[in-house]
């Protein structure tokens, strides 16, 4: 039996909302804009909003899989989009929300898949070759960096 199943990783995905709750809590807007990944890195409120927006980046790339015969999956700039969508202006509070209503209209669709759309695959320019299912892996390997950056920025014990 394998370990690599869809419902394990929807399971996983359906975890990162509560757990960013939990990181974010008590945290104000101040301290997130002030608690920065190094000199150069994200501040809490842009490690949010790249969630928030790679949510629809994944989101897409799956829907693509889905509907389209092996679709070309475009790749995207992170850092580009935080300096053109202004990241560092953006509400705490309002990112967070954006982003679990994403995951959570994410995770009802994934839920409403087939076999068969979970063995689909698109095809990454610098990524390569993947199914549905692998997309569906990468997005809690990506939350679980970001909620890591997080906890470490904010000096939270452990981290």
């Amino acid at each position: 039996m394998s370990m690599l199943t869809p419902g394990r990783f929807i399971r996983g995905m359906k975890k990162t909302p509560a757990l960013l709750s939990a990181l974010l809590n008590g945290v104000t807007q101040e301290r997130a804009l002030a608690a920065r990944d190094g000199d150069d890195g994200w501040n809490v409120v842009e490690i949010v909003c790249h969630l928030r927006d790679f949510e629809e980046i994944f989101f897409m790339r799956a829907r693509r899989i889905v509907e389209q015969e092996r679709p070309v999956l475009e790749p995207f700039d992170h850092e580009r989009m935080a300096i053109e969508r202004r990241y560092s202006q953006e509400d705490l509070r309002a990112a967070f929300e954006a982003y679990a209503a994403r995951r959570a209209a994410f995770l009802d669709w994934l839920k409403a898949r087939d076999e068969a759309d979970w063995q689909r695959v698109g095809v990454h320019p610098e990524a390569g070759e993947y199914t549905l299912l692998e997309q569906a892996m990468q997005v809690p390997l990506h939350d679980v960096d970001h909620l890591e950056q997080i906890a470490r920025v904010l000096g939270l014990p452990g981290a």
